[in-house]
């Protein structure tokens, strides 16, 4: 059975230095698809070169990270100055303890997505920032969100750490799979870079392609330009950018017999 694998790119429209450093992963590299934050300050901007590049685009649903929601402040979720709170610790224990307007918080990913539609560009696959989409709750409104808008692959992220952040995070992740069946919604055999977010290097990546499994795989990437003047995550935007677009890695996936594919192209 053939082994295919997603490269796929998180937080386009972001920044301009996320935005231009995924341009240049798949250019020059070996990212096949991105996911988009239609509330990012770039969105606008970086339309362009988006629809140029012919990179299987998703969109990123955004409850996290400091952005401003479409639709206006939503309560539970938003700050006194109606933005996003910016941590994923402030806002999962309102999810789950249900101290959010959820009506507010649909419509709000509706708009996100229809943003991301109205440009013309077929939506490929769906994941959110801080894979919240997997929450109780959440998870009910991305899947009415998939099937609204014709998107076929939802990302059920996996670890391979056993922390208990790692733990919960598969636990939901399981919880996430037969909901997606039984809306005939798809998700990939297999989820490998979650571990390394943000830190990918060579040799990391090198490995994560050696454990692609026979199937459908998704490869979880942030390649970028330097942003850390932006966003204090701890992300090394550019280590992972050389990674993508290494000649050793390149030269891997050949050796591996891996088709390097997008979402699109998957029967």
């Amino acid at each position: 059975m053939t082994r295919y694998l997603v490269v796929n790119a998180d937080d386009y429209g972001l920044c301009g230095e996320i935005s231009s450093g995924i341009i240049d992963a798949h250019t020059n590299g070996i990212v096949t698809a991105t996911s988009v934050v239609t509330v990012g300050d770039y969105f606008e901007n970086g339309l362009a070169a988006l629809i140029a590049s012919n990179l299987s685009t998703g969109i990123h649903l955004t409850i996290v990270g400091g952005e401003t929601p479409l639709t206006g402040p939503i309560k539970g979720l938003t700050d006194g100055n109606g933005r996003f709170y910016t941590t994923y610790a402030q806002v999962v224990p309102r999810i789950l303890s249900r101290r959010y307007e959820a009506r507010g918080l649909e419509r709000e990913l509706f708009e996100q997505v229809s943003r991301l539609k109205d440009t013309g560009l077929e939506i490929s696959h769906l994941d959110s920032h801080q894979h919240l989409h997997l929450l109780p709750g959440i998870r009910d409104m991305a899947i009415r969100i998939a099937k609204k808008f014709g998107i076929k692959w939802v990302r059920v992220p996996r670890s391979h750490r056993c922390s208990p952040g790692a733990l919960g995070m598969n636990f939901l992740s399981r919880g996430l799979k037969p909901r997606l069946r039984h809306h005939h919604l798809r998700y990939t055999d297999n989820s490998l870079g979650f571990d390394a977010g943000g830190n990918m290097d060579e040799s990391t990546l090198a490995t994560l392609i050696t454990h692609c499994r026979q199937g459908t795989n998704e490869l979880i990437f942030h390649p970028g330009h330097d942003a850390s003047h932006l966003y204090d995550w701890g992300y090394n935007w550019e280590q992972e950018l050389r990674a993508a677009k290494s000649s050793r890695i390149r030269r891997l996936i050949g050796e591996q017999d891996i088709i390097l594919t997008d979402y699109s192209k998957i029967e």
